[in-house]
C-alpha cells in the first residue's frame, strides 16, 4: 500500500526553524508576493494569537472562511518588509493557508499526489471519494506532512485590496485614440471649433476588467475612463468628461456639443509648424470581493498625442 511520509522535522517548536520546510516555504513565498499578512495581533501584545503582523506590514486584513474577519494591530517594530512574527518574535514570510484553529498553514499540493485505494495520506486516511491533498505545517506541534481533506480548510485569506491590485496589472489600459477635425495633417484655422473625441474600446475608455483568485477568494477589478484632459500646444486646455462626439460633414462649422476647442494663434512657429496635443486619461478602478467586500483603487493616468497645424485667414484687398 502506498503512503504519503510525514514530511515533518525534529521537534524545534516553530514552522520557520524546520529545514525541511524551507523549500515549501520558498514556493508558497514565490506563488504569494510579500506583503500579504494572514493573522492578527501585535508583535509585542498577542499573547492569544499564534501569527503577529509585523508593523508597517500592508496587507493584514483578511478572513478565516467562516465569515468573520481577522483582526490586526501593529507591533513595535517598523519594517514593512512582509514579515510576520510567532509570539516568541521568530519571523517568518506571511503565508496564505493559515487556519487559527488549529494553528496551522495548508497549501493545495499542485500536482496532485495519486489518490484513490491502495494510497493514504500522512495519517493513513482512505483517500477514495471527493477530497484533495494539502501540505500542513503546524506551529504548536511542529506537525508536518501530506493530508488528505474532503473539504478546504478554513483558512485566513488575503487582503481582497491586494488581490484588487494583482488584478489591476492584468489590465491593458492606455491613453486615448485620439479623433479630432479637421485631423492632424489638415489645416485648421483660428477661431473655427475643433471637434476632439476617443475612438472608445475596451482598452481606451472601458469597462475593462480582470480578476485574481486564490482559494476562497475571488476579486474582480474594473476600470473606466471619468475624463480626458486636452492639452492643446498652444496653452490652452480642455477636459471632456465623455468620450466626444465624432465629426460628421453634415455638422458644418458647428462646434462640439461635448468636446471642442478654439485656436486663438496660429501654429507656424512651433517645430513643424504644427501644435502637439496630449490627451491624459484618467482611469477609475473599482473592485469587488467574492465577500461582498469592495473598494477602490488609487486612479491611474495614461497619455497620448497628436497634433494640429492652425493657420490664419488671409484677407486680400
Amino acid at each position: 500500500m502506498a503512503h504519503h511520509e510525514d514530511h515533518g522535522r525534529p521537534h524545534e517548536g516553530l514552522l520557520i526553524r524546520g529545514a525541511r520546510v524551507a523549500g515549501a516555504l520558498a514556493v508558497l513565498f514565490a506563488l504569494f508576493p510579500a506583503g500579504l499578512a494572514y493573522a492578527g495581533g501585535g508583535a509585542h501584545g498577542c499573547s492569544d494569537v499564534d501569527v503577529c503582523v509585523e508593523a508597517g506590514t500592508p496587507g493584514n486584513s483578511g478572513s478565516d472562511g467562516s465569515g468573520s474577519s481577522g483582526s490586526s494591530s501593529s507591533g513595535s517594530g517598523s519594517k514593512g518588509d512582509g514579515m510576520c512574527k510567532l509570539v516568541d518574535d521568530t519571523e517568518i514570510p506571511c503565508l496564505p493557508g493559515y487556519n487559527p484553529k488549529d494553528r496551522c498553514f495548508y497549501q493545495l499540493m499542485d500536482p496532485q499526489p495519486p489518490s484513490g485505494p491502495g494510497h493514504t495520506d500522512m495519517n493513513g486516511a482512505d483517500t477514495t471519494g471527493p477530497g484533495a491533498f494539502y501540505q500542513k505545517d503546524c506551529i504548536v506541534n511542529d506537525v508536518g506532512g501530506t493530508v488528505w481533506l474532503t473539504t478546504p480548510p478554513a483558512t485566513v485569506l488575503p487582503d481582497p485590496a491586494q488581490l484588487a491590485r494583482q488584478a489591476r496589472d492584468k489590465m491593458t489600459l492606455r491613453g486615448a485614440d485620439i479623433g479630432s477635425t479637421p485631423g492632424p495633417n489638415k489645416p485648421t484655422l483660428v477661431g473655427m471649433p475643433v471637434w476632439l473625441w476617443n475612438n472608445t474600446s475596451q482598452t481606451t475608455w472601458g469597462p475593462n476588467t480582470a480578476t485574481a483568485t486564490v482559494p476562497g477568494l475571488s476579486v474582480t477589478a474594473t476600470a473606466r475612463v471619468t475624463k480626458i484632459t486636452y492639452s492643446m500646444g498652444d496653452g490652452g486646455s480642455v477636459t471632456c468628461t465623455t468620450a466626444g462626439t465624432p465629426y460628421k460633414k453634415s455638422y458644418g462649422g458647428t462646434s462640439s456639443p461635448d468636446c471642442g476647442y478654439r485656436y486663438t494663434k496660429v501654429s507656424t512657429g512651433e517645430p513643424d509648424g504644427t501644435f502637439t496635443v496630449t490627451a491624459t486619461s484618467t482611469w477609475e478602478i473599482t473592485w469587488q470581493a467574492s465577500t461582498g467586500q469592495g473598494g477602490t483603487l488609487p486612479a491611474e493616468t495614461r497619455m497620448s498625442t497628436t497634433t494640429a497645424r492652425v493657420g490664419e485667414l488671409q484677407v486680400v484687398n
